[in-house]
């Protein structure tokens, strides 16, 4: 019943993907933020998992959509005064910073996968964990509330 209730509208538009734009890929987690936003009233610990493939075969690591320019697109949106060359530049804006934090983690320069390395090691050594691993916020931060994979 509940595959009975979805309706699916699909479509393509040329402005998008290979040259032609801004990635869908991109376009798809900055909006998700921005429903977040409007939903809840403030952005979320979000990741989408991506495959390491290039440059760690097997691997994967975590990605988080750029919380400030998400931030600002969601609240211009907000905005009744906000005049749509301004809304198109926060859009833009967000979208590049998604496209280039993707670059940074599949070329292996993620912090998550950093970050899990510095905590196994420590395990590894029967060290205690650094302090980062025990500050509220950092559990805060890993608490998705959103996890997209594979959008």
């Amino acid at each position: 019943s509940l595959a009975a209730d979805v309706e699916l509208h699909c479509f393509a538009h040329p402005g998008f993907g290979a040259g032609a734009g801004p990635r869908r890929e991109a376009l798809v987690q900055v909006a998700l933020q921005v429903a977040f936003y409007r939903a809840h009233g403030s952005l979320c610990a979000t990741c989408e998992p991506l495959s390491l493939r290039r440059v760690l075969p097997g691997c994967t690591d975590l990605l988080r959509p750029p919380g400030p320019p998400c931030l600002a697109l969601a609240r211009g949106l907000d905005d009744p005064d906000a005049q749509p060359e301004a809304l198109l530049a926060l859009l833009r804006e967000a979208v590049e910073a998604q496209e280039s934090r993707t670059q940074e983690v599949l070329s292996g320069q993620g912090a998550e996968r950093h970050l899990q390395g510095l905590r196994q090691a420590a395990l590894a050594a029967g060290e205690p964990l650094p302090e980062i691993f025990l500050d509220p916020a950092y559990a805060q931060v890993t608490h998705f509330r959103l996890c997209t994979l594979q959008v």
